[in-house]
């Protein structure tokens, strides 16, 4: 496997593992890796060029390594211990949900001024995935997970894409806004932004890592593997495939969307193996 960049981009399809990802890869030695800028999220929504967007995020990448390197604190969502969070959404007494991102300003150590720095927003960096490739900045590592449980994790929420929406990508992915646009209430709108994410991935394969969540579960080495960097401590991962929150009810119609609708999709996640989905 190709060793990577010491700046990464992480993206992914949301919630399909992508904050997890962030989280060990910050846990690797000499390592960091920002989930969601918050200040990178107010550039997706005011600037509407891709371009200038990306130029944006590049010189970010130069300026945060340099604030780290000279101790300054950086803003990030994290837990109270300083660690990284690993999802965003957890369960209370009551059996509901709450999402607990909060922001807090962290002083990092590295150990040198080469550490591999790591930033993961979903949309946002997918929807400008080409330009962010053209500048040859970057590693980008892109998560992908069974469509099922995906979307019915989608469901299961009320965040924008439970209700077909991606506002950060929309202005610089016109498919995309072709689909969010749409005021069909069913499930094949969400069926077809996971199948426009799926496209973009394979389109682009050769110039990013392409890796299942599943797989990521099976064997958490792989950021090991990818990066040359060893874990700070030993990783300890259960799959959240299954869920007491996801409504069951929806996976043979959100398969049968897939089968209509998701042809990308398809060819990552074959749909005639349920075992995926049951563990």
């Amino acid at each position: 496997m190709t060793k990577i960049k010491k700046d990464v981009i992480v993206t992914g399809i949301p919630r399909g593992g992508t904050t997890l990802s962030a989280a060990l890869l910050d846990n690797l030695e000499n390592a960091i890796c920002l989930s969601e800028p918050s200040w990178q999220s107010r550039w997706f929504k005011r600037i509407s060029d891709a371009n200038k967007v990306t130029e944006l995020v590049v010189n970010d990448y130069k300026k945060v390594r340099s604030d780290i390197i000279e101790n300054k604190p950086i803003k990030d969502f994290r837990n109270e211990n300083g660690s990284p969070i690993t999802n965003y959404f957890n369960d209370k007494k009551d059996g509901e949900r709450e999402n607990i991102r909060k922001q807090r300003e962290v002083t990092f150590q590295v150990e040198n001024k080469d550490f591999l720095l790591g930033m993961k927003h979903n949309a946002h960096y997918t929807s400008i995935l080409p330009q962010l490739i053209e500048t040859d900045f970057f590693s980008i590592i892109a998560i992908v997970r069974h469509p099922v449980p995906t979307i019915m994790s989608w469901k299961s929420l009320n965040i924008p894409i439970s209700n077909g929406r991606l506002p950060h990508g929309e202005p610089f992915w016109k498919e995309l806004r072709n689909i969010t646009r749409s005021k069909d209430k069913s499930l094949a709108p969400l069926v077809s932004i996971y199948d426009l994410f799926c496209q973009r991935y394979l389109s682009l394969s050769n110039d990013i890592h392409l890796l299942k969540y599943e797989e990521i579960i099976k064997n958490p080495r792989v950021f090991e593997q990818l990066t040359g960097h060893s874990y700070k401590e030993k990783v300890k991962l259960s799959n959240r495939n299954k869920s007491k929150h996801y409504n069951s009810a929806l996976a043979d119609e959100i398969k049968n969307k897939i089968i209509n609708h998701a042809p990308h999709a398809i060819k990552l996640y074959p749909l005639d193996d349920d075992s995926i989905i049951k563990k």
